[in-house]
């Protein structure tokens, strides 16, 4: 005969506490956010304070939440920050890795680029041309700076309309932290050709693709913006690389002819 099993009914804490990191994770409650007060949560849950306060207590200990004295509760950044800080240290000490950060992404980007052109809603699609605007007036005002913040975004809106928790996640965090390795220095080079223009045609393809809901189209967009993107870093390489050579041996003969 089988031992019995005994059950135990949840805790009214651990119930709040797992509907507060559901709220957090999915972004509703964004990293550096304040939670509402111990009395509007007990209210909307209906329960006591008390039982408030233990889930609060327990999503700081697990470093979820941080806790400021006579302020509140604050979502956490620790716990992306300890997972990005090792992949930081790593990238930054190997940037011979830069084509698997590339493959990664495109592969990535173009399966939320797909989701999102199945999944997105008006609200989706109205964020999506916000940054696609934003990152235009970016360019049309030369703020590279502006550029460079819209572009991240647009494409975290895109991710965000895939309605996928861990995509949203992994595009606010490491594909986000990739970019700023990567991507970021192709707004800061127009050796070869100024690539804005391409990549504000790219953009548009891209929302036009979600805007109808064609995934298929959508994902080879977003692949082909990522190929481009490494291909231009390469070819921006090699120039300064051949630039660099022929200033070298532009200072050899000036001594040499000094020497005359």
């Amino acid at each position: 005969m089988n031992a019995q099993t005994i059950i135990k009914p949840q805790k009214i804490s651990e119930q709040i506490l797992a509907v507060l990191e559901a709220r957090i994770v999915s972004g509703e409650y964004p990293v550096g956010s304040k939670l509402p007060p111990e009395r509007r949560l007990a209210e909307a849950f209906g329960v006591s304070r008390p039982s408030v306060r233990a889930a609060l207590k327990m999503l700081v200990a697990r470093q979820m939440l941080e806790a400021r004295q006579g302020d509140g509760y604050y979502v956490s950044a620790k716990p992306q920050q300890d997972f990005l800080l090792g992949w930081q240290s790593l990238l930054g000490n190997h940037p011979d890795w830069e084509a698997d950060v590339f493959d990664f992404s495109r592969s990535m980007e173009g399966c939320m680029a797909a989701l999102a052109a199945e999944r997105r809603t008006d609200a989706d699609l109205k964020r999506i041309e916000f940054w696609l605007q934003k990152f235009e007036e970016a360019y049309q005002s030369r703020n590279r700076a502006h550029q460079e913040e819209a572009d991240i975004y647009f494409h975290q809106a895109i991710a965000e309309a895939a309605h996928n928790i861990l995509f949203a996640q992994l595009s606010g965090g490491l594909l986000n932290l990739l970019y700023r390795q990567t991507r970021s220095h192709i707004m800061h080079t127009e050796i070869i050709d100024d690539p804005r223009p391409t990549l504000i045609k790219h953009h548009r393809a891209l929302f036009t693709a979600i805007a109808n809901k064609q995934p298929r189209e959508a994902a080879e967009i977003a692949e082909g913006h990522l190929r481009y993107v490494a291909d231009s870093l390469r070819q921006d390489r090699e120039y300064l690389s051949r630039s660099e050579h022929a200033d070298t041996l532009a200072q050899h003969d000036a001594q040499r002819a000094g020497e005359w």
